[in-house]
């Protein structure tokens, strides 16, 4: 079963917040009151009278606090990245359906409604036929197993006539109408499709996927061969299938969400599975999906006007929503990397800003020797990178030590990405040199006569 998160507000949360928040406000207000109680008095009138913003002290303090900032951004920085290139990396796989945005699905289960496995098979029908009889409609078909949405069958397959291989005989299952792949836009590599007449009674047939195929056949093909599924103890008399003959080759394509990736896939024409279960239908349609809706409905409830419908949205949304954690990591870290990365700006800033006041004299003198412009501005800039490459310093190979905890959370990018670190890194240089201009600016413009005066 799929976990759900809920966003009800939840009192022991806010509760812990608010003691974070207050027990964050005391340490920091209190420790630098705390140093400010043990100044030596001697020492601090000896000190020249222009210097700003406390002793060296309390400068080194504020310092180390802006380095342990920039660390702290650059792991959030970093980390951010690579869960967005995850996010991308699944979004951009292939799925194996074509044009997903015009197939809509939708769910009915007849049999919760009381509907005899007969009478259920006939519904069936009738509501393919009804709904391929809309003009916006250019063919359907229904699947047992809704695709994408956490359900799964898997049973053991055996091949007749050959051993299993490697022990590994497992496959994920699935029963499908006529007319499935077209609708799916999933080319069929070899044999033909499920027809009307593959229904019980009948010899019973399969359609393999191209994974399936490689794994048991190699570059032979599979057509004609005869496969069984094993049960095991969980098999009634009605599900015994065996000496199943495979008709048809599919390609690949996706059965759970993108991270989960091709499996090996075997499938049933529905009919002959004689089982009085629910099934998800898909239509593909050359209108928008709003107006097809319902239609789709009215062509359900012309039959049965109590049957409920349910799950109906576009292949597309199905997909999106099976990235649903993942985009939800993506969004909340890169929102704490942008706001550590705005914290760091700030803290940068405020150093330079009170280097600058207290060096103000010390500027002046500068200039009146003859330093340029661009000489004061570097001098300023070099204290802010130096900043900045201590905090990296301490921040890369923490992320590297930490890589390993959110490996297993990636998808298509390595958790030690050399990419995303000399991505992150330039992302705070940028926000280093831009929140260093502005006093370091400001220092390149003193007045060196007001600034010999400054106390």
């Amino acid at each position: 079963m799929l976990a759900t998160l809920r966003a009800d507000p939840d009192w022991r949360i806010l509760a812990f917040n608010a003691a974070l928040a207050v027990a964050t406000a005391l340490l920091f207000g209190l420790a630098p009151a705390w140093q400010a109680l043990k100044v030596d008095l001697w020492s601090t009138l000896k000190e020249a009278a222009g210097s700003v913003g406390g002793n060296r002290g309390s400068v080194r303090l504020r310092k180390s606090l802006v380095t342990a900032q920039v660390a702290f951004s650059f792991l959030l920085v970093a980390g951010a990245l690579l869960f967005v290139k995850t996010l991308l990396n699944l979004k951009e796989m292939n799925p194996g359906f074509r044009n997903i945005d015009k197939i809509v699905t939708f769910q009915i289960d007849p049999a919760r409604s009381g509907y005899s496995l007969p009478r259920l098979m006939a519904f069936y029908q009738q509501v393919l036929e009804n709904v391929r009889s809309l003009p916006e409609v250019r063919s359907a078909g229904y699947a047992w197993v809704s695709l994408l949405s956490g359900r799964e069958a898997d049973w053991d397959v055996l091949v007749e006539g050959q051993p299993a291989v490697d022990g590994d005989t497992q496959a994920y299952i699935n029963g499908l109408s006529p007319g499935y792949w077209r609708t799916m836009g999933v080319p069929l590599l070899e044999g033909r499709d499920f027809q009307d007449g593959d229904v019980d009674g009948r010899p019973k047939v399969a359609i393999v996927n191209r994974k399936f195929a490689s794994r048991f056949f190699g570059n032979r093909s599979p057509i004609g061969r005869r496969i069984t599924l094993d049960v095991g103890p969980r098999s009634r008399p009605d599900l015994e299938i065996a000496g199943i003959e495979i008709v048809g080759l599919v390609e690949d394509s996706l059965y759970d969400g993108p991270r989960e990736g091709v499996r090996r896939q075997v499938f049933f024409s529905f009919p002959q599975m004689n089982q009085p279960v629910g099934t998800a239908f898909y239509v593909r349609t050359s209108a928008d999906s709003g107006r097809v809706f319902a239609a789709l409905r009215r062509k359900v409830r012309e039959l049965d006007a109590t049957m409920p419908i349910y799950e109906m949205k576009t292949l597309e949304d199905q997909l999106d929503e099976t990235l649903g954690t993942e985009r939800l990591t993506a969004t909340l870290s890169a929102a704490f990397g942008m706001l550590a990365t705005l914290l760091a700006a700030v803290g940068l800033y405020g150093v330079m800003a009170l280097t600058v006041a207290r060096r103000t004299r010390e500027i002046g003198l500068r200039m009146a020797l003859g330093a340029r412009q661009g000489a004061l501005l570097w001098m300023v800039m070099k204290e802010a990178f130096g900043l900045l490459g201590i905090g990296l310093a301490l921040g890369i190979p923490c992320a590297f030590l930490l890589s390993r905890y959110v490996s297993s959370q990636l998808f298509g990018v390595a958790a030690a990405d050399l990419g995303t670190a000399a991505a992150a890194s330039i992302t705070l240089a940028a926000v280093a040199a831009a929140a260093a201009f502005v006093p370091a600016r400001r220092a390149s413009t003193i007045d060196p006569i007001q600034a010999l005066r400054h106390e």
